[in-house]
């Protein structure tokens, strides 16, 4: 019972983190210096708090496959953002994308524990 307490309670920890991350981008997406630094911060206080290989990998193959992505869909006028820096993406968009994968990768391994668990209890009743 107490793993499922600390399961759910990850898992609130890290909804947190992506609504903070997306409300930064809803209220800061106008200045590209301001957001980027956001982003920054936050994505380095979730490499301090979450940074094993696996953690560091998706940060970096997510961050670097969904801006390689995203500037080709911008090119070729799939869409485009308001407010571009390179290659027709903002600034923040490699640092916020990163992040959001390594958010990402930490709720499905916390839900695949929280699902393996529940999974247990309910074979023992």
């Amino acid at each position: 019972m107490e793993y499922t307490k600390t399961c759910w309670l990850r898992l609130l920890a890290r909804t947190a983190a992506f609504t903070l991350l997306i409300a930064s981008v809803v209220l800061l997406w106008r200045d590209n210096r301001i957001l980027f630094l956001v982003t920054l911060a936050e994505c380095l206080a979730a490499l301090a708090l979450w940074h094993d290989r696996f953690d560091l990998c998706f940060f970096l193959i997510i961050g670097g496959l969904g801006s390689v992505a995203e500037a080709v869909f911008v090119q070729a006028g799939v869409w485009r953002y308001a407010n571009p820096t390179l290659l027709g993406i903002p600034l923040w968009f490699p640092c916020a994308f990163g992040t959001t994968g390594l958010i990402g990768g930490r709720m499905a391994h916390t839900l695949s524990a929280l699902w393996e668990e529940l999974s247990r209890t309910q074979s023992r009743s």
